[in-house]
């Protein structure tokens, strides 16, 4: 997704996630959780969303809503290591902050739910589809937190879109057509109307 850091920095756009703070990685041991809920990510860029499973592991097990290629995402578990690089060929290479998301009234009962939650999708793994506005690693996230299938970022990514047509048909100039095609399938997922000028602009 780093294709999109020059459009989310032409418009100011931070995905960081309301009420979370940034941790040290080296204290994560101490400071996550069962039933902890994670993001990992830099200014300008999507956050990557996931459960923490067992801090007590030696790398820390997450699970997450996650493949190499969108489309083929699954809920599955990981380390905190690959989950901070993006991927287990990048470990050692690219390392991104760590924020942990906190909930208002948070219980130990509320935590050790999420985790049967987070559990019982990784089982049902074939019923889950990645959709960029309704199933993601945010939403998978949330769901298992709160119950409620919801993605913040995706909604920002949305209004921004909405809101600063100049800003972005100028960065759309700059894309390759790698770039255009990834883009495009994004804007696929959002309503049409609105964002129906950048898809013209893709096709040009």
């Amino acid at each position: 997704m780093e294709y999109l850091s020059p459009v989310f920095k032409r418009c100011n756009l931070n995905l960081q996630p309301s009420n979370s703070e940034r941790i040290d990685i080296s204290s994560a041991k101490e400071i996550l959780y069962p039933g902890a809920h994670i993001a990992t990510g830099d200014p300008y860029e999507y956050f990557h969303h996931g459960i923490v499973l067992d801090p007590n592991a030696s790398d820390i097990s997450i699970i997450h809503f996650w493949g190499t290629n969108h489309m083929d995402s699954r809920v599955q578990i990981t380390s905190l290591p690959i989950f901070i690089a993006g991927g287990i060929h990048l470990v050692g290479k690219k390392t991104r902050g760590l924020y942990l998301i906190n909930y208002d009234g948070d219980t130990k009962e509320k935590q050790e739910e999420t985790v049967k939650t987070a559990e019982r999708l990784l089982e049902e793994v074939s019923d889950n589809t990645f959709d960029w506005n309704t199933s993601n690693c945010e939403s998978y996230a949330c769901f298992c937190r709160t119950g409620k299938w919801g993605s913040q970022q995706t909604a920002a990514v949305f209004n921004t879109l909405s809101n600063n047509a100049k800003e972005i048909n100028e960065e759309l100039k700059n894309f390759n057509e790698k770039n255009k095609k990834k883009l495009r399938s994004i804007l696929n997922a959002y309503p049409t109307h609105p964002l129906s000028q950048f898809k013209n602009a893709l096709e040009d």
